[in-house]
């Protein structure tokens, strides 16, 4: 068996919340099975990779995401889509999960805006949301004003409807707390919806762990 780990960010280093979420998973992944890497970069410095984080990994393929905000608003209004899709639609990646997809028993995907590249019918799938972005646009119409207040409305409702749809044919919905899921569920989403939180390296942060005490040179 191996797997197809996708991701809007490269998943290092992990050193933000969303990168040490998928960091940690992929890591745990790749001990147990070989993992196929797809991911985009934010800018050339993700391209520095250390050979520990690519010896782990049964292939990889990072993909520079260089579409501007206005072109992804511009295709998000002429396709009828989200900006938050468009913004990383890429005929680059959809060649590259094509060209990885018949060798997989299996995808994780992580984050909503990589889902657009889940062909229906494929192998079973994980989605981890992380959170509702749907919800979180809903918020922002909330507090905006003018033409803001509509693109917002528009992005929470065209976002949400394609959240539901993916989360009613993947095997497994995941978000960062039972707080998330719930709000997912609320909003009308189906399927199975389960919270697994971030946590924290119990070796790394042991607090039975012998720690050298620090003394200060001034006293």
């Amino acid at each position: 068996m191996s797997l197809l780990f996708l991701a809007h960010r490269v998943p290092f280093p992990p050193d933000r919340g969303d990168k040490i979420r998928s960091f940690n998973i992929l890591q745990y992944l790749a001990k147990r099975t070989p993992v196929h890497l797809l991911a985009f970069a934010d800018d050339e410095r993700d391209f520095d990779l250390p050979a520990v984080f690519m010896d782990m990994l049964a292939s990889y393929t990072i993909l520079l995401r260089q579409k501007s905000q206005k072109r992804a608003a511009i295709e998000a209004l002429a396709t009828g889509k989200p900006v938050s899709l468009t913004a990383f639609a890429s005929a680059a990646m959809q060649d590259a999960v094509d060209r990885v997809l018949p060798d997989v028993s299996a995808v994780y995907c992580f984050s909503g805006q990589m889902a657009q590249y889940l062909p229906v019918g494929g192998p079973p799938v994980v989605m981890d949301f992380v959170d509702v972005d749907s919800a979180k646009f809903a918020g922002f119409a909330d507090d905006a004003r003018g033409p803001m207040r509509w693109i917002m409305r528009r992005e929470a409702r065209l976002l949400g409807m394609f959240e539901r749809e993916v989360a009613s044919r993947v095997s497994a919905s995941l978000f960062v707390s039972e707080a998330e899921a719930a709000l997912f569920r609320e909003g009308g989403a189906t399927g199975r919806i389960i919270a697994v939180e971030n946590g924290i390296d119990s070796v790394k942060f042991d607090p039975a762990a012998e720690f050298t005490k620090l003394t200060d040179s001034h006293h």
